[in-house]
């Protein structure tokens, strides 16, 4: 019994040494880091990331309609991706993650440009935002590692459609 009592501290001091840093303690930080609690959090697009190599371009829709976004990627050998990116409707359930949707590229990308974004009106029929967004180019807009965000808000036909990189 003696012997545990020794122990116990020995390996929960091992433990409060890997996790403490992890959590921006021992460094005097805030009581949490950032970006941990960015991610935890139900807005945690802010501090998104994409894993090592790759460039991830993620559609939100917080729209009443049905939407896609139409994204052409530029590959450095010259080879085009043509991207549709359909993402439902939003809603009030947490549960239902079809009103967002993430593409993955790795990263021998050029260039990537939005070109437009489709959506379903009230009345059936199909409203087309055209983009009049240059092409974010690598390296200036830009690099390995990002993530390109388009976010649509409002309620059909009075869409706004948002770009941006984090």
């Amino acid at each position: 019994m003696l012997h545990r009592r020794f122990v116990a501290p020995k390996i929960l001091g091992a433990w409060l040494a890997i996790i403490l840093p992890a959590l921006g303690l021992v460094a005097g930080c805030d009581v949490l880091n950032p970006a941990l609690v960015g991610t935890v959090s139900a807005s945690s697009v802010g501090s998104l990331s994409a894993p090592e190599g790759t460039i991830l371009i993620a559609v939100l829709n917080y729209s009443s309609s049905l939407a896609a976004a139409h994204i052409e990627v530029v590959k450095e050998d010259g080879g085009v991706v043509d991207l549709i990116i359909p993402v439902l409707a939003a809603d009030s359930d947490p549960a239902n993650e079809g009103d967002h949707a993430v593409a993955v590229q790795d990263c021998d990308v050029a260039s990537i440009q939005l070109l437009e974004v489709i959506a379903a009106l009230t009345t059936g029929g199909v409203q087309q935002l055209a983009s009049d967004q240059p092409p974010l180019l690598v390296g200036e807009h830009f690099s390995c590692g990002k993530v390109i965000v388009v976010t649509i808000t409002g309620t059909s036909p009075n869409l706004l459609v948002e770009l941006a990189v984090l």
